[in-house]
């Protein structure tokens, strides 16, 4: 989300990774901010595999939690590539400044 980047470790010998990593980042502007993530493939002696990106937008996840008392679950396809998803737990806390 702009130049914030945060980055999960690495999980091998599967295809189906879980990460199960918490991360927080700052919210500029609810209604353009976007969550982008990449997936990369680790490689130790040849440039990571790109594997997808998937987009969520900030006023999506707000419309979306407003209705729940805890943690969303979003299902998103990978774009750029031809299969894939990822599966999303998401909260949305709002802090006044």
């Amino acid at each position: 989300m702009g130049s914030q980047e945060e980055r999960t470790p690495v999980v091998s010998g599967t295809d189906c990774p879980l990460w199960d990593t918490s991360m927080q980042f700052q919210i500029k502007d609810l209604n353009e901010d976007t969550l982008c993530i990449t997936v990369f493939d680790k490689s130790y002696y040849t440039p990571d595999d790109f594997l997808g990106r998937a987009e969520v937008r900030i006023v999506d996840i707000m419309r979306d939690c407003k209705d729940s008392c805890g943690p969303i679950q979003k299902r998103i396809k990978l774009r750029e590539v031809d299969r894939g998803e990822v599966v999303l737990k998401l909260d949305l806390q709002l802090f006044g400044s």
